[in-house]
């Protein structure tokens, strides 16, 4: 009898065990469907978002940091829209904008970062945008006379899965900044349903930051604000593409110093010929290493630019490569190619201006719950993902050169991105908005 007591009060015991769990596990689902925002509300935040024209600017001589004013007021913009749900916000004199929001669970949580830009391309024109709102309904959209937005075309392959769908677009004569503004957006509407709920979760840091359209949206970040372990990047385009790789991005700068002469007596006089110095740097570059002859996950080799500087030339030169082996190849292939010109031309002096790697495989560094995580989350949601390799960078990629964790690319609805076609989808910028609020319910599990 007593055997039989104890086993009903350790059954009894278990099942309120299991019963708890599982409210505390529908408890974060309960808020999140009691806070969330609206599609509607989600698409007025982005059109304010879309009205400011922060693109970035690159400097094409110097290769320097650059700020525009729009870049500014969107980040004054963001930080007082922080300020003004109760966060924490720092708002850096290089226009990156902070926000911490501190754990609420007696629990040792990695600490969860989520980023976007708040900069756009100027690769399209980009003054003067007009964003609009379409219910489509099929078929071709007549941006403006003359310019036709049709699912036959490359920039509008996906409009015939988006029937019934809002689109935001631009009267076809400027870019939207979808790119990422629809990240901005998802990244403020997820701080806000923090701010205004009950969700459990561990420590959130959140970062919004410029230029990235230029290569450098990582070069001042701090890492005092943003040093996350889970980390995810809201840019990605499309409903369902996750990437979970990208290319090593290294680029160097060789400067060839030449020696002047007259032709007749350049033996005597020790002629050096820069120009034709860096024509056989170029020249050193395998055919089979060229970007016209790579795909998927193959990298290349690319010289880029071959300019003068009086007597001297200056060639730049892309390496982009998944994998370390290739990276490998190609430094040796500048290397020998260094080498044959020194004792080719003797009297041309060779100067490394730059070297660095601007974008590193996030592969490389993502904590091992980074994709598990945000797997679960997108079963929740009713939601199929993609997971890709992305032949290119982002911003996760420049903070993983940088030191930091490697992040997943997450959708956030771009299509059609720097150019006149570009359109946003909001029911795709609210998925995306959906899936961080129940990846943060999936950290809170993790021990």
């Amino acid at each position: 009898m007593k055997r039989f007591f104890i086993l009903v009060t350790l059954s009894s015991i278990l099942m309120s065990t299991h019963t708890f769990n599982l409210y505390a596990q529908s408890r974060n689902e309960r808020e999140i469907a009691k806070h969330a925002i609206s599609h509607d509300k989600l698409l007025e935040r982005l059109m304010k978002y879309l009205s400011v024209e922060s693109y970035s600017k690159y400097d094409n001589i110097n290769n320097t940091w650059t700020m525009t004013p729009g870049q500014e007021k969107m980040a004054t913009m963001l930080a007082a829209e922080a300020r003004e749900l109760g966060a924490e916000v720092y708002h850096s004199p290089d226009n990156y904008v902070y926000v911490t929001v501190p754990s609420n669970v007696n629990k040792d949580i990695p600490v969860m970062g989520i980023c976007s830009h708040l900069d756009y391309s100027e690769e399209a024109p980009h003054i003067g945008i007009k964003p609009s709102v379409t219910r489509y309904q099929g078929g071709d959209i007549v941006l403006s006379p003359g310019v036709v937005l049709s699912p036959e075309s490359k920039e509008g392959r996906d409009l015939n899965n988006l029937v019934g769908k809002t689109l935001i677009h631009t009267d076809g004569t400027t870019l939207l900044g979808g790119d990422c503004k629809n990240g901005c957006a998802v990244a403020m509407s997820v701080l806000e349903t923090l701010m205004k709920s009950n969700i459990k979760h561990g420590e959130v840091q959140f970062v919004w930051c410029p230029n990235e359209d230029i290569g450098k949206s990582a070069e001042r970040i701090d890492t005092t604000y943003f040093n996350p372990e889970i980390f995810y990047d809201i840019d990605g385009e499309g409903n369902k593409e996750v990437g979970i790789a990208n290319f090593t991005a290294r680029g160097i700068f060789m400067k060839f110093i030449g020696k002047d002469a007259h032709p007749g007596e350049a033996k005597a006089m020790g002629l050096g010929d820069a120009m034709a110095a860096a024509a056989q740097f170029v020249a050193a570059i395998p055919l089979d290493c060229r970007p016209e002859h790579s795909e998927g996950s193959q990298g290349y080799m690319q010289a880029y630019g071959f300019t003068q500087e009086g007597i001297d030339w200056i060639v730049k030169l892309r390496l982009r490569y998944f994998d370390a082996a290739d990276g490998e190849k190609y430094d040796k292939v500048v290397k020998n190619a260094l080498e044959s010109i020194k004792r080719d031309y003797p009297n041309v002096g060779i100067e490394t201006i730059m070297d660095k790697i601007d974008y590193e495989n996030v592969a490389y560094s993502i904590h091992p719950e980074c994709i598990p995580s945000l797997q679960k989350a997108a079963e929740k949601c009713g939601k199929e993902l993609e997971l890709l390799s992305n032949r290119g960078g982002t911003t996760a990629a420049m903070m993983a050169a940088k030191g930091l964790r490697g992040g997943l690319l997450v959708f956030s609805g771009q299509h059609a991105i720097h150019s006149v076609y570009e359109y946003s989808v909001l029911e795709e910028v609210h998925e995306s908005y959906m899936l961080m609020l129940h990846t943060i319910d999936e950290i809170s599990k993790l021990k």
